[in-house]
């Protein structure tokens, strides 16, 4: 059963399946059978013994299927899986959902809704009742998505449909039977092609027919049996081997318990064991720690050995059918993967041996060391390629982790291993369980020499952005970012105080503290600009944001656009330093200050770069916060299906990595889309209101005024007057607090508004004219063409002069975007005014 992993299915359905190098034999009906099973019934579950082929039957339905399910075909390997709870995590892994949510199984339910997919979840039999749990609720909560399962028993879940897979057919008796007659039977074939793959000369006649149909009934016409015993027709030939496995089976199978099926596959992989030299057994025990993939240089570190004689033992066990081929890690070393039942059997031994220990220990202090690199590596390699060589080292981290935890004396390794691990946990799988890892770790530094230490201030910051993704902006995060500067300053350490000072002014600027971040970020400035002049332009960029939300917008354009001219901006999106790519920080600023300042044609061009830019950089945390600040700019701009469209993007990124920070921004451009019009107002009114209650929720005040505002201009639009007033009235006293004043022009607007519903025309006309005033005084072209469109139009009927004279040099200081919303509609005002007597 070689096997390897292609990186994705070659046709447009994206998929993960491991892709057989051998041809199939003798399962035909059965994959005929199950294919119209999963075509017709959204779970089905293939059981049968160990080794029988489930996994290799589930594989070719899959790959049969896989134009029918066009959002995605993902296999979920279970065995090296342990804890019960961590089976959402595996799943939504291997679709391709990074978890950073503090409620997984609904993160996933969610982001599987409306994708019609297959996921195939392999192995199933050790957790079956989480498994359970967890398919029931996909099924409920995402109709279009169909589940393949294998297992050892059924997962006993309403409309279950379960296919028992039999043994390969072997014939009743072997007296009498020639070559021809032999290879009708399945069993019989696949031996036979597995024998001549080994020995080339090895030919099936008559004189042999007889005595290989009797190995195959014995070994119960169990694939992998099959294929370890195929594997020494070299050494043995038929007659030799029919009697080593005759002795063997009846010698060690009498001894086990469990299935006639169970006890031959045991007492197989006990005959071919047993056969192996010292050297091979030794690095197949080794190997049988890791959780999944993994690479001749690894086994090499378990093993003790050069990685090229580690590489040679690997090939051969391969050959032998005890490994699998799983693709190659890169252009110098092969991939291999341990098949479940060979897993099983080589831990037990690994056990029997008393080498387990140390070679657990080998594991944890090369899954450290291997994590040491990857975080050495982050701001060098482009994520995607960072990604692709990293990510399937988070089973054996979870694994490693796991045995230090519970391993008296391994308190400094479990620190080690946990602060290492922080990097993988940031960009693919921050959850609670990694969270708790965190906060164990740091209530275990007494007892290491890590206190106060630069491991320390990893962990202090990690458990910071662990909280802030899966909790939002909490005191716990704060405590653990303050902690961490601390340390930083005591110990004179320069990459991590800035660090520190980047990860605390941008909790500030989320939180709604705009004073104390601009202080915060302006400090970071000046150290970089003295100690590291390579995080300038981050530092640069979030000062940038912060003069946007205090109203210094024409400064924050002019920073923004010099740093991306001197070429600042990390083009290759090989940056991650600072987790996010800071060339789209500084695009999406300057698309927000473009719009204000008013040029919202460069606003919307910028935008659309964001997007693409972001795309092609392959991280897609960048791109969500890309998508956070681009939804408003169409927004803005009135290109009502780009802002849907780019919401739905963001939606799914935030469910996807479980960034509950941009929920409410989500939530927020939905409503305010759905309130512009009469139909789906009420619906609108409602989201906005969400996005409110989400923003307190989280603590995420940045844009907070706004959105309060944005509902309070919903409510007046709808006649809820009093809510609208008292709506608008904490806007504008929320943007007082926080110092936040780029939108405060057109929360003016908006109570000018409320003025006019309410008849009193001389409070609207002043309120326009104060809301042009501050606009003016801030620079904000775009709010005061708005201001001073609703003054025009209040003055049409009777001051028509006066308002073409109001509304007709704003309009003429704008150069571009004569096509978005507010110019289109500023200038049909001013013809009707130019046309008026």
């Amino acid at each position: 059963m070689n096997e390897r992993v292609s990186e994705a299915h070659s046709g447009e359905t994206p998929s993960n399946l491991p892709t057989t190098t051998t041809r199939i034999v003798g399962r035909d009906e059965s994959i005929e059978l199950i294919q119209r099973d999963v075509n017709e019934t959204r779970l089905v579950s293939i059981v049968g013994a160990g080794g029988i082929g489930k996994t290799t039957v589930a594989l070719a339905v899959a790959e049969n299927a896989i134009e029918l399910f066009p959002d995605g075909v993902w296999f979920v390997d279970f065995a090296p899986l342990k804890l019960g709870a961590l089976v959402p995590h595996a799943i939504a892994a291997a679709t391709g959902l990074v978890v950073h949510s503090a409620n997984v199984m609904t993160a996933l339910t969610r982001f599987l809704r409306d994708r019609r997919t297959l996921l195939v979840l392999d192995s199933c039999e050790h957790l079956v009742d989480e498994i359970a749990s967890c398919v029931s609720q996909i099924l409920r909560g995402a109709p279009l998505v169909h589940t393949l399962v294998t297992s050892r028993t059924p997962l006993r879940v309403a409309g279950e449909q379960t296919r028992r897979l039999p043994g390969l057919g072997v014939p009743p008796s072997a007296e009498n039977l020639s070559a021809k007659e032999a290879l009708t039977f399945s069993a019989i074939e696949l031996f036979v092609e597995r024998a001549t793959e080994r020995h080339e000369s090895f030919v099936l006649g008559d004189a042999e027919a007889p005595a290989v149909a009797d190995i195959c009934r014995k070994l119960d016409g169990i694939a992998l049996a099959l294929e370890l015993a195929a594997m020494r027709i070299d050494v043995f030939g038929v007659e030799g081997l029919r009697k080593q496995l005759d002795d063997r089976l009846r010698l060690l199978g009498a001894r086990r318990a469990g299935t006639e099926r169970h006890r031959t596959l045991a007492a197989t992989l006990d005959w071919s064991y047993g056969l192996l030299p010292a050297h091979e057994a030794s690095v197949l025990r080794a190997v049988s720690v890791f959780a999944g993939a993994f690479r001749p240089s690894d086994a090499a570190a378990i093993a003790a050995l050069p990685t090229r004689a580690a590489a040679v033992i690997l090939g051969e066990l391969a050959a032998q059918s005890l490994l699998s081929v799983d693709g190659e890690a890169d252009s110098r070393e092969v991939l291999y993967r341990l098949l479940e039942t060979t897993r099983a059997y080589g831990l037990e031994k690994l056990v029997a041996s008393g080498e387990d220990q140390i070679a657990r220990l080998r594991h944890a202090e090369h899954v450290r060391d291997v994590v040491g690199v990857a975080a050495g590596e982050l701001a060098s390699l482009p994520a995607r390629e960072w990604g692709a060589a990293y990510s399937r080292y988070l089973g054996d981290l979870r694994g490693a982790l796991a045995w230090a935890a519970a391993v008296p004396g391994q308190a400094t390794l479990f620190v080690e291993l946990t602060a290492a691990g922080s990097v993988l946990w940031n960009h693919f799988s921050m959850t609670d369980e990694s969270r708790g890892h965190l906060e164990r770790a740091i209530g275990v530094l007494p007892e290491t020499h890590f206190a106060g230490t630069a491991v320390e201030m990893n962990l202090q910051l990690a458990l910071a952005g662990a909280v802030l993704y899966t909790r939002g902006m909490v005191s716990e995060a704060q405590d653990a970012m303050h902690r961490a500067l601390e340390i930083a300053v005591r110990r004179n350490d320069t990459e991590y105080h800035l660090r520190c000072l980047r990860m605390i002014g941008a909790y500030e600027l989320f939180s709604g503290d705009n004073d104390a971040a601009m202080q915060t970020l302006q400090a970071f400035v000046a150290m970089a600009t003295t100690s590291d002049p390579s995080a300038v332009a981050d530092g640069e960029t979030h000062v940038g944001c912060g003069e946007l939300f205090i109203g210094r917008l024409l400064s924050a354009r002019k920073r923004l656009e010099d740093l991306y001219a001197k070429g600042l901006q990390d083009h290759d999106g090989s940056s991650l330093r600072f987790l996010y790519n800071n060339s789209i920080n500084i695009m999406i600023v300057i698309s927000h200050t473009r719009w204000l300042t008013g040029f919202p044609g460069a606003a919307e061009r910028t935008a659309e770069m964001v997007v693409e830019y972001a795309v092609q950089a392959g991280h897609e945390i960048s791109l969500s916060n890309g998508l956070a600040w681009v939804c408003l700019v169409f927004l803005w701009t009135g290109r009502e299906d780009e802002c849907a469209r780019h919401t739905a993007m963001l939606d799914e990124l935030a469910e996807k990595h479980g960034i509950v920070t941009w929920q409410p921004t989500a939530t927020f451009c939905r409503g305010a889309l759905a309130s512009m019009h009469p139909d789906s107002m009420t619906a609108g009114i409602e989201d906005l209101r969400r996005a409110v209650a989400q923003c307190r929720e989280l603590g995420h005040y940045a844009r907070f005024p706004y959105y309060v505002g944005v509902l309070a201009d919903a409510l007046i639009r709808q006649g809820s007057l009093e809510e609208g007033e008292a709506t608008i009235d904490e806007a504008l006293a929320r943007a007082k607090q926080q110092n936040e004043s780029w939108s405060l022009p057109e929360l003016l607007r908006i109570q000018a508004s409320l003025f006019a519903a309410r008849g009193n025309l001389a409070g609207q006309e002043a309120t326009l004219l104060r809301a042009m005033a501050v606009a003016e005084t801030l620079g904000a072209a775009s709010w005061r063409l708005r201001a001073a469109t609703d003054l025009a139009r209040l003055w049409q009927q009777s001051r028509a002069a006066e308002a073409k004279q109001v509304l007709e040099p704003i309009l003429a200081g704008f150069s571009d975007g004569f096509e978005t919303r507010d110019l289109a509609v500023a200038a049909k005002l001013l013809a009707e005014l130019s046309s008026s007597p």
